[in-house]
């Protein structure tokens, strides 16, 4: 429909709800005529806006993107504590792989339950507790996690196996 059609078009309907409204004793006669000229108004002031028009957006620069870098620490220090203050889902995933990936560095396969008690000697009775649980932990048990999992550093580890 072609803008001046639709000014029209509101202009004539608009009348007839002002006149409508004055002859039933609705509104009297002026607020009316201005309730009416209001519609008008504003269906010509949206008819002459047009269509809206899409911010400008910055232009995107190009950078190298490598696995660690500055957007990852980024996005994990965003994403570390949830709205309840416990650590989320996504850190905690991320805590557990590294965990899983150091133990495995260390010949231990935390996923054989014979292997389990060289895991717990590992991490500690308690952080793995924590570990297995599925309640999200807070920042203090994160703290736990993460200095355990520093600890499993090979430089860190006296293994039974690797130093008899």
């Amino acid at each position: 429909m072609r803008p001046a059609l639709r000014v029209a078009g509101t202009a004539v309907l608009s009348a007839a709800a002002a006149t409508a409204a004055a002859w039933t004793g609705l509104l009297d006669p002026w607020h009316a005529f201005a309730a009416g000229g209001l519609v008008t108004t504003l269906a010509i002031v949206w008819t002459a806006t047009g269509t809206p028009v899409d911010d400008p957006a910055w232009p995107r620069r190009t950078e190298e993107v490598r696995p660690g870098g500055r957007h990852d620490v980024s996005d994990l220090g965003w994403s570390t504590f949830g709205r309840d203050g416990r650590v989320t889902d996504r850190v905690v995933y991320r805590v557990r792989a590294l965990a899983d990936r150091r133990l495995r560095l260390l010949g231990v396969d935390p996923d054989d339950p014979a292997q389990r008690p060289e895991v717990e000697r590992l991490l500690g009775a308690r952080v793995l507790a924590q570990m297995t649980s599925r309640q999200p932990p807070t920042a203090r048990s994160l703290q736990a996690w993460l200095d355990a999992v520093d600890r499993l550093a090979p430089e860190n580890i006296h293994h039974p196996r690797r130093n008899p």
